[in-house]
């Protein structure tokens, strides 16, 4: 496995502004990571790199700093938004067409896998979700083909109820997540899972025995803790998650991609004095589980 981190880890000031994705890459080679994963997650929403025009230079340009820096981006999050209807996604032209760029994007880095959530077509219809999503990802498993780029579904989980149990949310089931990456395998090489250690602590998991059962579908990962109750983002050993369940579980399985940290939730909030030293603790952090799992 190699140590990664989402570059959100060095993206966000305390003032709201942002770190440009280079200047990103370059902090976290300096704290010690060789690989990122590249969060294009606000996208949609906000003025960022790909929604500027010539954005597919600039993707060209980020390749480049990399490759310079010595550095991959083996992982890359496309946007995502929330469908309150099966057609939502076809009417929100600009998001979609942000989730496209992502795709090319990430082509154009090398990227393996980029990670996509599913779409909730109907709070209740678990058998409209199926449809709705092969429906939904057949077209992005296309143009991410094209560009050379495997689509990684990720786990999600439902919202905690009043009464302390946890709502339903399509691809919070580990099995409804399996069997449409399954049924998409059928036509695509290039659709795997992306396993999110918070979102499974949150749904109370026994995480080794999913990515057992998992196993080789297993294509990218976002590590993080919690408590249980919200999807935290914190460093491993702050919350909950048994990490020498998740730890057996990758290494039984075989996995040797990306071990990408998603906790920036760490560093959102720093001083951009602490950021470096902060950086560098996450490091030693993933160093010290990828250490135990042999």
């Amino acid at each position: 496995m190699k140590l990664s981190t989402t570059t959100a880890m060095y993206r966000y000031r305390r003032d709201g502004s942002y770190i440009t994705l280079s200047d990103s890459a370059k902090g976290l080679y300096e704290a010690g990571y060789r690989d990122i994963d590249v969060n294009f997650c606000k996208a949609d929403c906000e003025p960022l790199e790909l929604t500027e025009d010539g954005w597919e230079d600039w993707a060209r340009r980020y390749k480049e700093e990399l490759d310079s820096l010595g550095m991959t981006a083996d992982q890359s999050h496309a946007p995502f938004y929330r469908y309150r209807k099966a057609e939502d996604y076809r009417i929100s032209e600009y998001r979609e067409e942000m989730i496209r760029r992502s795709i090319v994007a990430s082509g154009i880095l090398g990227t393996k896998a980029i990670t996509f959530h599913s779409i909730m077509a109907d709070p209740k219809d678990a058998a409209l979700n199926a449809r709705a999503n092969l429906e939904y990802f057949k077209p992005h498993l296309e143009l991410a083909a094209k560009c050379g780029v495997s689509v990684a579904i990720e786990n999600m989980f439902g919202k905690r109820l009043p009464d302390g149990r946890r709502g339903y949310r399509y691809h919070a089931s580990l099995e409804e997540l399996i069997e449409l990456t399954d049924r998409l395998k059928q036509d695509f090489d290039n659709v795997g899972i992306c396993w999110d250690t918070g979102h499974a602590n949150e749904m109370g998991e026994d995480q080794g025995t999913c990515l057992r059962r998992i196993g080789k579908r297993l294509i990218a990962t976002h590590i993080n803790d919690n408590y249980g109750e919200k999807d935290d983002h914190l460093l491993p050993w702050l919350g909950t998650v048994d990490w020498e369940a998740v730890m057996n579980g990758l290494r039984e399985i075989g996995y040797q991609g990306s071990f990408s940290f998603e906790t920036h939730k760490f560093t959102a909030g720093m001083p951009d004095a602490l950021l470096p030293e902060a950086l560098r603790y996450t490091v030693s952090v993933g160093n010290a589980l990828l250490g135990a799992a042999g």
